[in-house]
């Protein structure tokens, strides 16, 4: 038998990934978590809330990949896009730490400039944010034009170091990206009002 090499793509790579696991392949492949594959709960993948449908979007749409890698302690995980075949670098190391680079690597290849976006603080229930018109409007103001119709990711302070970012479900239409706190005296020293105190 011969085996095939992985497609590129994060939609090939997840029907790929399927027709591994369902032995649906004449060709030896490894085993199916250690192909590529859209990492659970994101979008494209299994357990999303919003679809896998098979027909690429008309804009850049973020996702991740993820496979495991054995004897090895942590999975890897690289961006992936569901409009193009683009997929960002191979990230590994503390799964908080590398599974977020990931995604951020994501959103620069579909949203370039996000890192730019307001950041909120509303952290009372995020999935309400949507249904709150007034507070929604006052964050997406600053965004570019289109972003919030494609999408754009919801930029929100991380209430803990190892925060991961969130994949968007219905109730939540766009990922949730989790970016830390400034501590205090950065912030201070960067909005020049160190000198006051």
């Amino acid at each position: 038998m011969t085996t095939r090499p992985e497609p590129h793509g994060a939609r090939a790579r997840q029907t790929y990934y399927w027709r591994v696991r369902n032995h649906r392949t004449p060709l030896r492949a490894d085993h199916a978590c250690e192909t590529w594959h859209i990492r659970h709960g994101h979008p494209g993948g299994a357990y999303s809330d919003l679809g896998h449908g098979l027909t690429p979007l008309e804009h850049h749409s973020p996702t991740l990949l993820t496979r495991r890698t054995y004897g090895r302690d942590d999975d890897q995980y690289r961006g992936g896009c569901l409009a193009c075949d683009w997929e960002g670098g191979i990230t590994a190391g503390p799964e908080h730490a590398a599974f977020n680079t990931a995604i951020e690597d994501a959103h620069d290849h579909a949203f370039p400039g996000w890192r730019s976006l307001p950041t909120s603080s509303h952290r009372a229930a995020p999935w309400d944010l949507h249904r709150n018109r007034a507070v929604w409007a006052q964050i997406t103001a600053g965004y570019p034009s289109g972003w919030v119709g494609r999408g754009a990711p919801l930029v929100v302070w991380a209430r803990y170091r190892a925060d991961l970012h969130q994949p968007p479900h219905g109730r939540r239409p766009r990922y949730e990206l989790r970016i830390p706190k400034p501590r205090r005296d950065e912030a201070l020293v960067s909005d020049g009002q160190g000198a006051f105190f």
